[in-house]
C-alpha cells in the first residue's frame, strides 16, 4: 500500500509538481510521475511524453553515441547507472525528478555541442577543448 503520509510529506518538498496529476513540465516536455502500490519500496514510473524516460534517454544515447566516443565524454550507461537501478526506499520521487533534469539537461548539452561540431570552424582538439571546458 502506498504510503500516504510520505507523499504528504513529499509534496511540501517539491511545488513544480502538480500533485492531483503526478505531472509536471520541463522544458515543454510533459513528465508524468506513476506511483503504485508498491511505492516507496519500488521506484515511481516517469513517463517523458508518455514514454518511459529510460527508454527515451537510451534513444538520446544512441543518437548521440558516435559523437559522445569521438570526443571521449564521460556519459554513464542511463540503464545501469540511474536511480531505478540503484532504488532504495530511502529516495523520493523529487529524487527521481532532480536525476531526470540532470540527465535532460546533459543530454540538451550534448545537442548543442554537437551543433557546433556540425558548423566545422575549428579543428578537433579545439572542440575537445572547449567540450571539456563545458562538461566541467
Amino acid at each position: 500500500m502506498i504510503s500516504l503520509k510520505r507523499i504528504e510529506r513529499e509534496k511540501k518538498e517539491n511545488t513544480n509538481i502538480d500533485w492531483i496529476n503526478m505531472t509536471f513540465i520541463h522544458k515543454s516536455k510533459k513528465i508524468k510521475i506513476i506511483i503504485d502500490k508498491t511505492y516507496p519500496f519500488r521506484c515511481p514510473i516517469l513517463l517523458v511524453n508518455e514514454e518511459d524516460h529510460i527508454k527515451w534517454f537510451v534513444k538520446e544515447y544512441i543518437n548521440y553515441n558516435k559523437f559522445i566516443s569521438k570526443f571521449k565524454i564521460i556519459n554513464p550507461c542511463i540503464c545501469c547507472d540511474t536511480m531505478v537501478c540503484r532504488w532504495a526506499p530511502t529516495n523520493t520521487i523529487n529524487n527521481v525528478v532532480d536525476e531526470y533534469i540532470l540527465y535532460y539537461d546533459k543530454y540538451e548539452l550534448l545537442h548543442k555541442m554537437n551543433l557546433l561540431y556540425e558548423k566545422s570552424l575549428f579543428d578537433d582538439l579545439i572542440y575537445e577543448h572547449i567540450f571539456l571546458y563545458l562538461l566541467i
